[in-house]
C-alpha cells in the first residue's frame, strides 16, 4: 500500500496565524477507428465557426503517435515509457478502491503514463509526440489560416508530485513552447480526476495567431518520480471562442476578519451564531480575446446574490476574483447550494457557458459538525518515516455556540487490512496562554467492521457527552494505533494550509503542507449518549496514553477491583481497591510499550476500556 503524500494548495482566502499553530509541516503518502480523420462532415461551402472540432484522433493507430524521452533531463527519464493500451493494468485498478481513482476513459485505445508501475527510484521525463500534417488537416476542413485553436483531450489520472504538459513546435520539433496542466494550484497532491475530466487548453498564441504550417507538432510530456498515473483520448483541435471565461477553482471560508477563516460544508443547528461563508474563484481568460471587465458571482439561500469586482484579464492569463460579503445559512435543517458565475460584462457573450459555472452544497445538519464536502479524493495512513507507528491526524474547527458532543464520526479508507484493528478519536482545545492544544475529551475504541471499509462510522464520547464552550478553536483527530498494516483516514477537498494538525507516534505535532480536509466530524446526536456497557458507570483512564503512573476514575460506583490485560490475554497488573475510594493509580513502568485492556469490576458490573502504554 503506498502512503499519502500531501503538497500545495494555495488560493488562499486568509491563513491561520503561525502563532496558534507552531507545528512542524511534514509530507505524508499513502497512496474505433478514426485514422486522423475530421470527426464532422466536410463542408466546402462554408467555413468553420467556433467550437468546431476541426480534428480528432482516439489512438486507434498507434503510428499516428511517437513515443520519446529525455534521459538527460530534469529529472531525467530511466523507467516507463507513454503506452498505447487499451485497459488500465492491474497494478493500478488493484488500487482504485484504496483511493478512489477512475479506472476507465472509454472504449478502445488510449494513451498512458504509468509512473506507479515503475516503482522508487525511477523517474519518469517521457512524451507521446503526433506524427501527421496538421496544417493541412485543417486546411482541409475550412479554417482560416489565423483561426485560434483548442487542444482538447479526454483524460483520467491520480496526481502525487508529477507534472503533466502540453507542449506545440512549429518548427517540426526543434524547440518547444510548454503548457504546464493539471498545476499543483488547481489540482493538488494526492487528487484524483473526474470521471473523466475533460481539459481545454488555449494554443493559439503559441503559434502567432493561428499561423499553422506542417511543421507544427503536439506533445504530451509527463515528469515523475514514483508518482501515480496519467492517461489521455479523444485529443481534438477546436476553433477557440473569443470569448471565454473558465473556472478552474471555487473555494469558501468564514470571514477571516473575524474567525479563523476556515471552510464548513457541514453546520449543526445548534451553531446558531455561525457567521456565514465568503467566497472566492479563480478564473481563466479561456478565449482568444482579452477580457476587459470579467465579474464573478455568487448567489445562495435565500435572496443572496453578491458580485465582485470587475478585473481585467488578458487572454490565457488567470486571476483571483473574491466575494467578502458573507452568506448566511439558513437555521433550518437542509441542503443549500451555492453556485458561483462568471460574467464578461454588458455586450459579451461567453462562448461556452459550460465552464463558466460551478456549484457548492453546504449542509446545514440536525447534529453534524465537519469541514469536509462529503466528496473522498484520497486518504492518509501515516507521515514520512513513522511506518506502522500511531498516528493522529485531523481539522481545526470553530465552536460558535456551546456544543454538547456526544460523539465523532470519520470516513474510513476501503481497506481489507483494517477489518479487526482499533481506532479512536481525539478532540484537544486551543489555549492561548500556552500557545498551543490541550487534552479535552476522546472517544471510546472502535474494532473496524467489514461494512465501515469506504464509509463512516461514528464513535461515541468515552464517558458520554461532554460540553465544548463557545468560543473554543478545537482540534478533532483520527487515531490509529500503527502496525504492520495500518488504518486510513479519508480526505475531502482542498483545504487551507495550516488547518490540517496532526501527532506523531513520539508527540510532535504537525502541519500537512497543501492538505486536503479529513473526513471528521463532530455529533450532537444525544442517541449516542448511552453507557459504554452493561454496567452503566462513567470509568476514565488517564492519562491515555500513559507513560509511568495511571490513573482510573470512577463516577457512579465503587471500583473494587482494576486488571489490566496484554493483547495476549495475559493479566499483567491487579490492584485492589479500598470501599469508598473512586480513584486508584498504579505504575506503568514495568509494562511493555503497547495496547492493554482495562477490566474495572465494581458494584455495579464491570466496565472494560482500552489504555496505551509508550514507556
Amino acid at each position: 500500500m503506498k502512503k499519502v503524500y500531501l503538497g500545495l494548495f494555495s488560493i488562499a482566502l486568509t491563513a491561520l496565524s503561525n502563532a496558534q499553530v507552531n507545528s512542524s509541516i511534514v509530507s505524508i503518502k499513502q497512496s474505433r477507428y478514426d485514422s486522423f480523420q475530421v470527426s464532422a462532415k466536410k463542408d466546402h461551402l462554408s467555413a468553420k465557426t467556433e467550437g468546431d472540432v476541426l480534428w480528432t484522433n482516439d489512438f486507434s493507430t498507434p503510428s499516428d503517435w511517437t513515443i520519446g524521452n529525455n534521459p538527460t533531463g530534469t529529472p531525467p527519464h530511466t523507467l516507463g515509457d507513454w503506452a498505447i493500451v487499451n485497459a488500465l493494468p492491474t497494478s493500478l485498478t488493484s488500487q482504485a478502491p484504496t483511493y478512489g481513482f477512475p479506472t476507465t476513459i472509454g472504449s478502445g485505445n488510449f494513451a498512458l503514463v504509468n509512473s506507479d508501475a515503475a516503482g522508487s527510484g525511477q523517474t519518469q521525463n517521457t512524451y507521446i509526440e503526433t506524427t501527421v500534417a496538421l496544417a493541412s488537416i485543417l486546411t482541409t476542413n475550412g479554417s482560416s489560416p489565423n483561426t485560434p485553436i483548442y487542444l482538447k483531450f479526454t483524460e483520467i489520472y491520480r496526481h502525487f508530485y508529477d507534472k503533466n504538459f502540453v507542449q506545440i513546435s512549429n518548427d517540426g520539433g526543434a524547440t518547444w513552447t510548454t503548457i504546464e496542466v493539471n498545476p499543483i494550484s488547481e489540482v493538488p497532491v494526492n487528487t484524483n480526476s473526474a470521471n473523466p475530466e475533460f481539459e481545454t487548453v488555449n494554443i493559439s498564441s503559441i503559434l502567432a495567431g493561428g499561423n499553422w504550417t506542417n511543421n507544427v507538432k503536439i506533445r504530451f510530456l509527463y515528469q515523475g518520480d514514483y508518482d501515480w498515473f496519467w492517461a489521455i483520448d479523444d485529443v481534438k483541435l477546436v476553433e477557440a471562442y473569443a470569448n471565454d471565461a473558465k473556472i478552474t477553482m471555487i473555494a469558501q471560508s468564514t470571514d477571516a476578519a473575524t474567525t479563523e477563516g476556515l471552510d464548513y460544508y457541514r453546520i449543526p443547528v445548534s451553531q446558531t451564531s455561525f457567521p456565514g461563508l465568503t467566497f472566492g474563484a479563480q478564473v481563466l481568460n479561456n478565449g482568444g480575446s482579452d477580457q476587459a471587465n470579467v465579474t464573478l458571482k455568487v448567489t445562495g439561500p435565500g435572496s443572496y446574490s453578491q458580485t465582485s469586482n470587475a478585473v481585467s484579464v488578458a487572454a490565457g492569463a488567470t486571476d483571483t476574483l473574491e466575494i467578502t460579503a458573507p452568506c448566511a445559512i439558513p437555521a433550518a435543517a437542509a441542503n443549500y447550494t451555492i453556485d458561483y458565475t462568471t460574467d464578461l460584462g454588458a455586450g459579451v457573450t461567453d462562448g461556452d457557458p459550460t465552464n463558466n459555472q460551478k456549484s457548492i452544497t453546504v449542509v446545514r445538519d440536525q447534529y453534524l459538525y465537519g469541514r469536509d464536502n462529503n466528496n473522498p479524493t484520497g486518504g492518509i495512513t501515516q507521515v514520512t518515516s513513522q511506518d506502522g507507528a500511531e498516528l493522529k491526524i485531523g481539522n481545526l474547527m470553530e465552536v460558535f455556540n456551546q456544543m454538547e458532543v456526544a460523539g465523532v464520526q470519520v470516513r474510513l479508507l476501503n481497506q481489507a487490512a483494517a477489518v479487526g484493528q482499533e481506532i479512536n478519536c481525539v478532540i484537544e482545545i486551543y489555549n492561548a496562554n500556552t500557545q498551543s492544544f490541550d487534552y479535552f475529551a476522546e472517544t471510546e475504541y472502535y474494532e473496524i467492521q467489514q461494512a465501515d471499509l469506504a464509509n463512516f462510522v461514528t464513535i461515541p464520547i468515552d464517558g458520554g457527552s461532554v460540553s465544548i464552550p463557545q468560543g473554543s478553536l478545537i482540534l478533532v483527530m483520527a487515531h490509529h494505533l500503527g502496525g504492520a498494516n495500518e488504518v486510513g483516514f479519508a480526505y475531502a477537498q482542498p483545504t487551507f494550509q495550516g488547518s490540517v494538525l496532526g501527532y506523531t507516534a513520539d508527540g510532535n505535532r504537525f502541519q500537512l503542507t497543501d492538505p486536503g480536509a479529513i473526513m471528521i466530524r463532530l455529533s450532537e446526536n444525544p442517541s449516542l449518549s448511552v453507557a459504554q456497557n452493561a454496567a452503566n458507570v462513567n470509568v476514565n483512564v488517564f492519562p491515555n496514553p500513559v507513560v509511568g503512573e495511571a490513573t482510573v476514575e470512577v463516577n457512579g460506583a465503587v471500583a473494587s477491583t482494576v486488571t489490566v490485560v496484554d493483547l495476549t490475554g495475559k493479566i499483567v497488573h491487579t490492584t485492589t481497591a479500598s470501599e469508598g475510594i473512586s480513584k486508584v493509580t498504579f505504575d506503568t513502568t514495568h509494562f511493555a510499550a503497547g495496547v492493554y485492556t482495562v477490566n474495572i469490576s465494581t458494584d455495579k458490573g464491570t466496565v472494560t476500556k482500552k489504555m496505551i502504554v509508550k514507556n
